[in-house]
């Protein structure tokens, strides 16, 4: 039998490699696996092969006990073991060619519930609406109910800010209750390099000088090689300097107010 398993690890070295040699003693074969990275943690999906007479909910209970977490596991075929670029690019091409095909295809390719969808893949999902809009506006909008975009959110936190992509946490900035109010800035492995600290960066500005301060301290350690890019693309001034290991920017806050884009979470 086969089984499309998706779990989430925690994010450090040998968790996968427990869950596989947890599957290999009871005689399951992974046949396919899918990675996508958030901040502490990983949710992996696997295809798996199992004996006779293994049932989902054994599979879920043997990785729940290998340490996987919000696991779910549902029956499937080898269609799943399609290699997933070739099926996304496959949907481009059809939804280019007919953009009331959306619901159709994001369904075949991620299932009926974007509340279980990935960072990565509400990312994908986006992308292939865009090109379905691109093809025929009226019908994609319409198409299923589905969001027209699948973009970075910002919102308050009691610690600072995050960055969420369909309700996925990828980015955080947290503000130390200090006086210095200083601030570090965290950004998934696969969501860098796309602005979301930079963002991150001018919201939390804007947050620290709603305080009254005039000034912010921005924390990082110094093998960090985005920092001082990310401090220049937000064309902010800033003093940055090393000190034992860490850098710092002081960045003046003349000018910063509240961003109406940024709401308040819980």
């Amino acid at each position: 039998m086969f089984f499309r398993v998706r779990a989430s690890l925690t994010d450090r070295p040998g968790a996968l490699a427990s869950l596989a040699s947890t599957c290999g003693d009871a005689g399951l074969n992974i046949l396919g696996l899918q990675l996508f990275p958030d901040l502490g943690k990983v949710t992996d999906e696997l295809v798996i092969s199992t004996p006779e007479g293994w049932t989902a909910r054994a599979v879920a209970e043997l990785v729940g006990g290998a340490g996987g977490d919000e696991v779910s596991v549902e029956p499937c075929t080898t269609h799943d073991l399609i290699d997933q670029p070739t099926r996304w690019l496959a949907a481009a091409q059809d939804v280019v060619g007919d953009p009331t095909r959306l619901p159709e295809l994001l369904d075949k390719l991620l299932g009926p519930h974007p509340e279980r969808w990935t960072a990565t893949e509400h990312s994908r999902a986006g992308a292939l609406t865009a090109l379905a809009e691109a093809g025929g506006p009226d019908e994609a909008a319409s198409a299923g109910g589905r969001p027209r975009s699948a973009g970075v959110s910002y919102a308050v936190s009691p610690t600072g800010l995050v960055a969420r992509i369909g309700g996925h946490t990828v980015g955080v900035a947290t503000v130390a209750p200090t006086e210095a109010q200083e601030v570090t800035i965290e950004v998934a492995p696969a969501w860098r390099r796309l602005g979301i600290g930079s963002a991150l960066l001018q919201r939390a500005c804007d947050l620290v000088a709603e305080r009254g301060l005039a000034e912010m301290v921005l924390l990082a350690p110094a093998e960090d090689e985005g920092f001082v890019s990310m401090v220049c693309s937000t064309g902010m001034r800033a003093r940055i300097r090393v000190t034992q290991g860490v850098l710092q920017a002081r960045i003046p806050l003349a000018g910063h107010g509240a961003r109406g884009s940024t709401t308040p979470v819980g």
